[in-house]
């Protein structure tokens, strides 16, 4: 992701807040210019459209995602500590104020828009490959059992989800707050591994 000027980024905030409230087909670039303060000159010299501008706030959601994937699955290293800081890790980008915003945009354009559903789909899924992959690594190590890593990964990020997320983003609600985040992580991962425990 390139370094972004003082005033990219004025307007990309703009068109994050443009896009959230009236949608990708009902915000103007003249809108965008007035909530940035710039002209619309300065905005097409750096976006040349609409279009190429919501790439931008796709790929910053994107990006807020990718530190997700570095996180490695350490083998005769406990599972429970690990499994702990992955969930935290994901608990802490999906209650993300930002990132919740980007995605009530990117939700709202994949239901006006197949198309644009089946390219932001294939986008997510690519990073969510390293969510599969940790499981899959444990797998290996037999930490799993007998449950494969395609449903280990299922159920955890789901269920992350359901209780963190889906609520938030849909129904416009605060993010958790640290307590509660604390709390899911520790129910969540007593959950699976006692799952986990009892399958073996």
């Amino acid at each position: 992701m390139p370094d972004f000027s003082v005033k990219q980024q004025d307007i990309l905030q703009a068109a994050i807040a443009q896009f959230a409230q009236f949608g990708l087909s009902a915000t103007t670039m003249e809108g965008i210019s007035k909530a940035a303060n710039v002209s619309k000159r300065t905005l097409y010299k750096h976006f040349p459209t609409k279009d190429a501008l919501f790439d931008t706030v796709v790929a910053q959601l994107i990006e807020r995602i990718t530190p997700l994937t570095a996180i490695q699955f350490i083998p005769h290293y406990q599972f429970d500590t690990q499994l702990k800081h992955l969930a935290m890790s994901a608990l802490e980008l999906l209650n993300d104020e930002d990132y919740l915003t980007l995605s009530r945009i990117v939700i709202i354009e994949s239901m006006r828009s197949k198309k644009q559903a089946d390219s932001l789909n294939q986008r997510f899924i690519d990073c969510e490959k390293a969510m599969l992959q940790w499981f899959k690594d444990a797998s290996n190590t037999d930490c799993l059992g007998s449950i494969s890593p395609e449903f280990a990964a299922g159920f955890f990020w789901g269920a992350l989800k359901k209780l963190s997320y889906w609520d938030q983003a849909i129904s416009w609600k605060a993010p958790l707050d640290e307590a509660a985040l604390n709390e899911l992580v520790e129910q969540v991962c007593n959950i699976f591994c006692n799952g986990v425990t009892q399958g073996q």
